[in-house]
């Protein structure tokens, strides 16, 4: 971080000093969704647990799909589409229509890393236009006769279904996806998640034994888990910035040294709370030698004084 100027901070609370009343306004609980539900059922499953007056979720999984679905609370909501960013991870087992040779199974699906094309399939909800996504790793773990076992690392938006009958298409045998299961979103992890039943226990010791530990444990504040380059503002500016303007160059104490023109930053308040999401009008050398102008335009407010 580059400090600009040092004052001593007196506005809001440190995340670490929330009441859990206050942290599950900001969380993001990462659930172990079971096939069946929905990615929108879970969310309202959750929100009932937790007696929430919102939820939402990251990255929407197929009723049939199973893994990791990270579920944000009340004002983490605000968040959601900057943490549905990262990289995602599945595991999938996969039927072809008839056997292969394995050098051509491994062959066809070699074919899928990097920048691809795709077409959201039709029972989807976004926009049916043909897209590029970019799939990090995808390798072959094991073939037993028809049934191929493979894991894809993705950019967010990949669908590995359409995936699964390209290779289908390549090997000219067609192909069908059997299970799907997401290990990494969000930042999280398989032995990061609780199942539901797992957060209704967690829930319960806190609101009728004072037990709050096992509910802290999978109760993540949106600090941690957003992943934004940092801006840290004056006391004086948080509320206008709060409160609809755009944050100036005078308003800034500290910031990271590597922000670029037109990346999304996190601005923070000298305590640590996440106030707003905005995007970079200057880069961390032009803040650094100007006294004033408007360095960065926000783009969503998480919270205010």
């Amino acid at each position: 971080m580059h400090v600009l100027r040092r004052e001593k901070h007196v506005v809001g609370k440190s995340p670490s000093e929330r009441t859990m009343e206050e942290r599950l306004r900001f969380g993001v609980v990462p659930i172990d969704k079971p096939p069946g539900p929905t990615s929108h059922e879970v969310s309202a499953f959750v929100r009932r647990i937790l007696n929430a007056k919102k939820t939402g979720h990251t990255g929407t999984l197929d009723a049939n799909v199973s893994g990791v679905l990270p579920v944000l609370l009340e004002d983490a909501c605000k968040a959601s589409h900057f943490i549905m960013s990262g990289k995602k991870r599945y595991v999938c087992v996969t039927r072809l229509g008839r056997r292969a040779p394995e050098k051509d199974v491994r062959e066809a699906f070699s074919l899928f890393k990097g920048r691809i094309y795709q077409k959201p399939p039709l029972a989807s909800a976004v926009a049916k236009k043909l897209r590029v996504r970019e799939v990090f790793e995808l390798k072959v773990l094991e073939i037993m006769d028809k049934l191929v076992l493979f894991e894809a690392e993705t950019e967010p938006g990949t669908y590995i279904r359409n995936i699964v009958r390209d290779v289908g298409e390549v090997l000219g045998a067609g192909a069908e996806m059997v299970e799907l299961r997401r290990t990494l979103s969000g930042g999280f992890v398989e032995k990061d998640c609780v199942t539901l039943q797992e957060l209704s226990d967690r829930h319960w010791l806190w609101r009728e034994k004072g037990d709050a530990g096992p509910l802290e444990k999978c109760l993540h504040q949106v600090e941690d888990v957003l992943g934004l380059k940092h801006v840290v503002v004056s006391d004086d500016a948080i509320h206008s910035i709060t409160t609809g303007a755009n944050l100036a160059i005078p308003g800034i104490n500290e910031l990271d040294e590597k922000i670029q023109k037109g990346d999304r930053v996190g601005i923070y308040s000298g305590k640590g709370e996440l106030l707003c999401i905005a995007e970079a009008f200057m880069d961390t050398d032009e803040i650094k030698n100007r006294e004033k102008g408007i360095a960065f335009d926000v783009a969503r407010v998480i919270h205010g004084y």
